[in-house]
Protein backbone atom coordinates (compact mmCIF):
# COMPACT_ATOMS: atom_id res chain seq x y z
CA UNK A 1 0.00 0.00 0.00
CA UNK A 2 2.84 2.17 0.79
CA UNK A 3 4.53 1.49 -1.83
CA UNK A 4 1.27 2.13 -4.35
CA UNK A 5 0.99 5.83 -2.65
CA UNK A 6 5.05 6.26 -2.68
CA UNK A 7 4.70 5.59 -6.89
CA UNK A 8 1.28 7.88 -7.04
CA UNK A 9 3.01 10.55 -5.52
CA UNK A 10 6.59 10.21 -7.48
CA UNK A 11 4.03 10.07 -10.90
CA UNK A 12 1.99 13.46 -9.36
CA UNK A 13 5.79 15.12 -9.10
CA UNK A 14 7.01 14.17 -12.59
CA UNK A 15 3.28 15.50 -13.88
CA UNK A 16 3.93 19.11 -11.96
CA UNK A 17 7.54 19.45 -13.67
CA UNK A 18 6.18 18.49 -17.04
CA UNK A 19 3.45 20.93 -16.80
CA UNK A 20 6.01 23.65 -15.31
CA UNK A 21 8.04 22.62 -18.02
CA UNK A 22 5.79 23.69 -20.89
CA UNK A 23 4.64 26.45 -19.04
CA UNK A 24 8.51 27.92 -19.74
CA UNK A 25 8.57 26.75 -22.97
CA UNK A 26 5.48 28.31 -23.79
CA UNK A 27 6.74 31.42 -21.88
CA UNK A 28 10.26 31.49 -23.57
CA UNK A 29 11.87 34.44 -24.58
CA UNK A 30 13.24 34.64 -28.33
CA UNK A 31 15.94 36.96 -29.89
CA UNK A 32 13.76 38.32 -33.10
CA UNK A 33 15.85 41.39 -34.14
CA UNK A 34 19.31 42.71 -33.94
CA UNK A 35 20.20 46.34 -34.05
CA UNK A 36 24.34 47.23 -33.70
CA UNK A 37 24.43 45.62 -30.35
CA UNK A 38 20.96 45.76 -28.96
CA UNK A 39 18.71 42.79 -29.37
CA UNK A 40 14.56 42.93 -29.41
CA UNK A 41 12.68 39.98 -28.22
CA UNK A 42 9.33 39.09 -28.43
CA UNK A 43 8.64 40.28 -24.56
CA UNK A 44 10.06 43.86 -25.67
CA UNK A 45 7.28 43.64 -28.40
CA UNK A 46 4.59 42.56 -26.16
CA UNK A 47 5.54 45.48 -23.74
CA UNK A 48 4.96 47.26 -26.53
CA UNK A 49 1.40 46.49 -27.65
CA UNK A 50 0.68 46.86 -24.13
CA UNK A 51 2.59 50.33 -24.30
CA UNK A 52 0.55 51.18 -27.66
CA UNK A 53 -2.66 49.82 -26.27
CA UNK A 54 -2.52 51.70 -23.18
CA UNK A 55 -1.29 54.78 -25.04
CA UNK A 56 -4.51 54.25 -27.67
CA UNK A 57 -7.23 52.01 -26.99
CA UNK A 58 -8.84 52.37 -30.79
CA UNK A 59 -5.75 49.82 -31.13
CA UNK A 60 -7.99 47.08 -29.14
CA UNK A 61 -10.58 47.41 -31.92
CA UNK A 62 -8.08 45.60 -34.83
CA UNK A 63 -6.86 42.36 -34.85
CA UNK A 64 -4.32 41.67 -32.17
CA UNK A 65 -1.49 40.20 -35.06
CA UNK A 66 -2.08 44.08 -36.55
CA UNK A 67 -1.45 45.68 -33.67
CA UNK A 68 2.07 43.36 -33.10
CA UNK A 69 3.00 44.20 -36.49
CA UNK A 70 2.66 48.21 -35.47
CA UNK A 71 4.39 47.00 -32.00
CA UNK A 72 7.43 45.86 -33.80
CA UNK A 73 7.80 48.79 -35.91
CA UNK A 74 7.32 51.12 -32.98
CA UNK A 75 10.04 49.27 -30.85
CA UNK A 76 12.56 48.73 -33.67
CA UNK A 77 12.35 52.75 -33.70
CA UNK A 78 12.82 53.26 -30.09
CA UNK A 79 16.09 50.90 -30.02
CA UNK A 80 17.59 52.77 -32.99
CA UNK A 81 16.85 56.13 -31.25
CA UNK A 82 18.17 54.80 -28.10
CA UNK A 83 21.67 53.37 -29.74
CA UNK A 84 21.86 56.99 -31.23
CA UNK A 85 21.50 58.88 -27.78
CA UNK A 86 23.71 57.10 -26.12
CA UNK A 87 26.54 58.60 -27.92
CA UNK A 88 25.56 61.78 -26.40
CA UNK A 89 23.59 60.85 -23.47
CA UNK A 90 23.74 58.70 -19.86
CA UNK A 91 20.13 57.16 -20.09
CA UNK A 92 18.11 56.37 -16.79
CA UNK A 93 20.39 59.11 -14.78
CA UNK A 94 18.08 61.61 -14.51
CA UNK A 95 15.30 60.95 -11.97
CA UNK A 96 14.19 64.31 -11.28
CA UNK A 97 14.01 64.83 -15.57
CA UNK A 98 12.11 61.62 -16.01
CA UNK A 99 9.76 62.00 -12.93
CA UNK A 100 8.93 65.78 -14.42
CA UNK A 101 8.59 64.14 -18.17
CA UNK A 102 6.10 61.02 -17.18
CA UNK A 103 4.02 64.00 -14.68
CA UNK A 104 3.52 66.33 -18.15
CA UNK A 105 3.02 62.93 -20.24
CA UNK A 106 -0.39 61.42 -18.32
CA UNK A 107 -1.37 65.13 -17.42
CA UNK A 108 -1.51 65.58 -21.04
CA UNK A 109 -3.87 62.13 -20.85
CA UNK A 110 -6.05 64.12 -18.25
CA UNK A 111 -4.86 62.28 -15.75
CA UNK A 112 -4.17 64.43 -12.53
CA UNK A 113 -1.86 62.20 -10.35
CA UNK A 114 0.59 59.82 -10.02
CA UNK A 115 -1.35 57.37 -8.27
CA UNK A 116 -4.27 57.09 -11.07
CA UNK A 117 -1.62 57.33 -13.65
CA UNK A 118 -0.11 53.85 -11.70
CA UNK A 119 -4.19 53.03 -11.28
CA UNK A 120 -4.01 53.29 -15.02
CA UNK A 121 -0.85 51.45 -16.39
CA UNK A 122 -1.82 48.51 -14.39
CA UNK A 123 -4.58 47.39 -16.23
CA UNK A 124 -2.02 47.02 -18.95
CA UNK A 125 0.46 45.10 -16.83
CA UNK A 126 2.55 48.45 -17.39
CA UNK A 127 4.25 50.15 -14.80
CA UNK A 128 5.74 53.83 -14.15
CA UNK A 129 9.42 53.16 -14.47
CA UNK A 130 8.15 51.20 -18.02
CA UNK A 131 7.06 54.24 -19.34
CA UNK A 132 9.51 57.00 -18.07
CA UNK A 133 12.07 55.28 -20.23
CA UNK A 134 10.18 55.63 -22.83
CA UNK A 135 9.30 59.09 -22.46
CA UNK A 136 12.92 59.72 -21.49
CA UNK A 137 13.75 58.73 -25.08
CA UNK A 138 11.61 60.83 -26.75
CA UNK A 139 12.16 63.54 -24.55
CA UNK A 140 16.12 62.98 -25.63
CA UNK A 141 15.70 62.47 -28.90
CA UNK A 142 14.06 65.90 -29.25
CA UNK A 143 16.71 67.62 -27.34
CA UNK A 144 19.16 65.88 -29.75
CA UNK A 145 17.07 67.28 -32.89
CA UNK A 146 17.36 71.11 -31.34
CA UNK A 147 20.91 71.18 -30.33
CA UNK A 148 21.73 69.48 -34.13
CA UNK A 149 19.72 71.70 -36.64
CA UNK A 150 18.25 74.83 -34.26
CA UNK A 151 20.60 76.64 -36.22
CA UNK A 152 19.63 75.16 -39.51
CA UNK A 153 16.06 76.13 -39.00
CA UNK A 154 14.80 79.08 -40.99
CA UNK A 155 13.09 82.21 -39.58
CA UNK A 156 12.02 85.27 -41.63
CA UNK A 157 10.62 87.34 -39.01
CA UNK A 158 9.36 89.67 -41.35
CA UNK A 159 7.84 87.35 -43.30
CA UNK A 160 5.67 85.57 -40.78
CA UNK A 161 4.70 88.89 -39.42
CA UNK A 162 3.11 89.70 -42.77
CA UNK A 163 1.36 86.18 -43.21
CA UNK A 164 0.45 86.78 -39.31
CA UNK A 165 -1.05 90.25 -40.13
CA UNK A 166 -2.79 89.22 -43.16
CA UNK A 167 -4.26 85.92 -41.41
CA UNK A 168 -5.90 87.90 -38.63
CA UNK A 169 -7.07 90.84 -40.30
CA UNK A 170 -9.49 88.72 -41.51
CA UNK A 171 -10.57 87.05 -38.44
CA UNK A 172 -12.06 89.73 -36.81
CA UNK A 173 -11.15 88.47 -33.69
CA UNK A 174 -12.68 85.52 -34.05
CA UNK A 175 -9.96 82.87 -33.50
CA UNK A 176 -10.41 79.45 -35.45
CA UNK A 177 -8.87 75.93 -33.91
CA UNK A 178 -8.96 72.35 -35.86
CA UNK A 179 -8.08 69.61 -33.37
CA UNK A 180 -6.09 67.35 -35.94
CA UNK A 181 -4.19 64.11 -36.32
CA UNK A 182 -1.74 63.70 -38.91
CA UNK A 183 -0.37 60.76 -40.98
CA UNK A 184 3.26 61.11 -42.51
CA UNK A 185 4.51 58.59 -45.22
CA UNK A 186 7.33 57.86 -47.70
CA UNK A 187 7.56 56.70 -51.13
CA UNK A 188 10.47 56.46 -53.38
CA UNK A 189 8.22 57.56 -56.82
CA UNK A 190 4.99 58.77 -57.93
CA UNK A 191 3.48 55.02 -58.93
CA UNK A 192 4.51 54.16 -55.05
CA UNK A 193 2.70 57.17 -53.62
CA UNK A 194 -0.54 56.49 -55.45
CA UNK A 195 -0.47 53.09 -54.25
CA UNK A 196 0.37 53.67 -50.90
CA UNK A 197 -1.63 56.33 -50.27
CA UNK A 198 -4.82 53.98 -51.93
CA UNK A 199 -3.79 51.80 -49.10
CA UNK A 200 -3.76 53.65 -46.44
CA UNK A 201 -7.21 55.38 -47.83
CA UNK A 202 -8.38 52.04 -47.65
CA UNK A 203 -7.31 51.25 -43.75
CA UNK A 204 -8.54 54.88 -43.01
CA UNK A 205 -12.06 53.82 -43.77
CA UNK A 206 -11.74 49.78 -42.22
CA UNK A 207 -10.06 50.69 -39.10
CA UNK A 208 -9.93 54.57 -38.72
CA UNK A 209 -7.73 57.05 -38.74
CA UNK A 210 -5.84 56.84 -35.58
CA UNK A 211 -5.32 53.07 -35.95
CA UNK A 212 -3.90 53.58 -39.89
CA UNK A 213 -1.66 56.31 -38.45
CA UNK A 214 -0.06 54.01 -35.76
CA UNK A 215 0.74 51.44 -38.77
CA UNK A 216 1.99 53.92 -41.10
CA UNK A 217 3.10 57.20 -40.01
CA UNK A 218 6.82 57.62 -39.64
CA UNK A 219 6.13 60.88 -37.43
CA UNK A 220 6.35 60.98 -33.68
CA UNK A 221 2.80 61.57 -33.37
CA UNK A 222 2.17 57.60 -34.44
CA UNK A 223 2.10 56.04 -31.17
CA UNK A 224 -0.83 57.96 -29.85
CA UNK A 225 -3.11 57.49 -33.39
CA UNK A 226 -1.21 60.60 -35.52
CA UNK A 227 -3.32 63.14 -32.41
CA UNK A 228 -1.40 66.76 -32.46
CA UNK A 229 -3.80 68.34 -30.60
CA UNK A 230 -5.55 71.99 -31.03
CA UNK A 231 -4.06 74.20 -33.42
CA UNK A 232 -5.20 77.66 -33.93
CA UNK A 233 -5.50 78.71 -37.87
CA UNK A 234 -2.93 81.37 -37.37
CA UNK A 235 -0.22 78.51 -36.82
CA UNK A 236 -0.52 76.47 -39.68
CA UNK A 237 1.58 77.28 -42.61
CA UNK A 238 -0.50 78.57 -46.04
CA UNK A 239 0.02 75.13 -47.80
CA UNK A 240 -1.62 73.12 -44.72
CA UNK A 241 -4.40 76.12 -43.79
CA UNK A 242 -5.40 75.42 -47.79
CA UNK A 243 -5.42 71.76 -47.65
CA UNK A 244 -7.82 71.36 -44.91
CA UNK A 245 -9.65 75.27 -44.55
CA UNK A 246 -13.00 73.73 -46.66
CA UNK A 247 -12.54 70.42 -45.05
CA UNK A 248 -15.64 69.05 -42.63
CA UNK A 249 -15.37 67.61 -38.84
CA UNK A 250 -14.05 64.09 -39.81
CA UNK A 251 -12.68 64.88 -43.42
CA UNK A 252 -9.01 64.08 -44.21
CA UNK A 253 -6.89 66.04 -46.68
CA UNK A 254 -5.39 64.92 -49.59
CA UNK A 255 -1.62 64.04 -50.00
CA UNK A 256 0.42 67.96 -48.63
CA UNK A 257 3.70 67.16 -50.04
CA UNK A 258 6.57 68.73 -47.56
CA UNK A 259 10.08 68.45 -46.88
CA UNK A 260 10.33 65.15 -44.75
CA UNK A 261 7.47 63.49 -46.48
CA UNK A 262 3.58 63.15 -47.45
CA UNK A 263 1.31 64.10 -45.36
CA UNK A 264 -2.29 63.62 -44.85
CA UNK A 265 -4.42 65.59 -42.17
CA UNK A 266 -7.54 64.78 -40.53
CA UNK A 267 -9.81 67.60 -38.56
CA UNK A 268 -11.14 66.02 -35.48
CA UNK A 269 -12.92 68.67 -34.52
CA UNK A 270 -13.45 72.50 -35.19
CA UNK A 271 -14.18 75.82 -32.78
CA UNK A 272 -14.36 79.49 -33.19
CA UNK A 273 -13.69 81.66 -29.97
CA UNK A 274 -13.96 85.74 -29.90
CA UNK A 275 -11.00 86.72 -28.47
CA UNK A 276 -8.84 89.86 -27.95
CA UNK A 277 -5.60 89.03 -30.14
CA UNK A 278 -1.83 90.20 -28.68
CA UNK A 279 -0.45 90.20 -31.28
CA UNK A 280 3.13 90.14 -29.82
CA UNK A 281 1.96 87.09 -28.41
CA UNK A 282 0.37 85.39 -31.43
CA UNK A 283 3.96 86.04 -33.41
CA UNK A 284 5.69 84.56 -30.65
CA UNK A 285 3.61 81.18 -31.11
CA UNK A 286 3.76 81.75 -34.72
CA UNK A 287 7.01 81.25 -35.22
CA UNK A 288 7.48 78.69 -32.11
CA UNK A 289 5.04 77.03 -34.25
CA UNK A 290 6.73 77.32 -37.48
CA UNK A 291 10.42 76.31 -35.32
CA UNK A 292 8.67 73.30 -34.55
CA UNK A 293 7.66 72.31 -37.43
CA UNK A 294 11.19 72.65 -39.34
CA UNK A 295 12.71 70.91 -36.80
CA UNK A 296 10.17 67.52 -36.70
CA UNK A 297 10.90 67.62 -40.57
CA UNK A 298 14.62 67.52 -39.49
CA UNK A 299 13.74 64.79 -36.69
CA UNK A 300 12.07 61.98 -39.54
CA UNK A 301 15.24 63.16 -41.88
CA UNK A 302 17.78 62.52 -39.02
CA UNK A 303 16.10 59.21 -38.03
CA UNK A 304 16.08 57.62 -41.54
CA UNK A 305 19.54 58.52 -41.93
CA UNK A 306 20.92 56.66 -39.10
CA UNK A 307 18.28 53.98 -39.45
CA UNK A 308 19.93 53.33 -43.00
CA UNK A 309 23.36 53.13 -40.99
CA UNK A 310 21.84 50.61 -38.56
CA UNK A 311 23.27 47.10 -39.14
CA UNK A 312 19.95 45.14 -38.82
CA UNK A 313 19.21 42.04 -38.85
CA UNK A 314 16.20 39.74 -38.41
CA UNK A 315 16.77 36.25 -36.43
Amino acid sequence: MHQFFFIKKFLLSIFFLIACLNNVLSNEVSILFKIDNEIITNVDIENEYRYLTALNENLQSIEKSEVYEIAKVSIIKEVIKKIELEKYFILNENSEFIKETVERFYKSLNITSEKEFEAYLSQYNLKISDVGKKLEIEALWNELVFEKYNKQVMLDKDKLEKALKKKLSNNNNIQKKYLLSELLFNAKNTSELIDQYNLIKKDIIEIGFENAANRYSQSDSARNGGNIGWIKDSQLSDIIREEIFNLKIGEISEIINILSGSLIIKVNDIKEEKIEIDFEEELKKFITFERNRQLNQFSIIYYNRIKQNSNFSEK
